[in-house]
């Protein structure tokens, strides 16, 4: 007896919430951040994050039909993504520390860990779309 999930939205319906998301993301972060360089006159860090759930809820919108599903080629695109993410996470850190150590740039705690964090999960979010093209 096969049961469908009442919660599934369907393929457009799915994606069209998803692009919606991203552009609400997008235009808000790009406010927040446009706001505290106009007043601040610097990057706090959090701005980024809100650019990083417009790319997230992008990424949904594009992959939704092959991810609703979630069979072996999904759960395969997710575990390379994330396998490879590691590596991207390494290297950011090497960049990190020798643009700090050297002092070319310079970045309080919290606008380190806001733009680390956005790398991050962005860069997940990303490998999935090039692993969907691959696999």
């Amino acid at each position: 007896m096969s049961q469908k999930n009442s919660w599934v939205m369907s393929n457009k319906s799915g994606r069209i919430l998803f692009t919606v998301y991203s552009l609400l993301f997008l235009i808000f972060g790009l406010f927040l951040l446009i706001l505290n360089v106009n007043v601040g006159g610097e990057v706090q860090g959090h701005e980024f994050m809100w650019i990083t759930l417009s790319i997230i809820c992008a990424v949904w919108a594009y992959l939704y039909p092959q991810f609703k599903v979630n069979d072996e080629r999904a759960k395969l695109i997710k575990q390379k993504a994330m396998f490879y993410n590691y590596g991207f996470i390494m290297g950011y850190s090497i960049i990190f520390m020798i643009l700090l150590t050297t002092e070319i740039i310079t970045l309080t705690a919290l606008q380190l860990l806001g733009i680390f964090t956005a790398l991050i999960a962005s860069t997940v979010f990303l490998l999935f779309i090039f692993f969907s093209k691959r696999y």
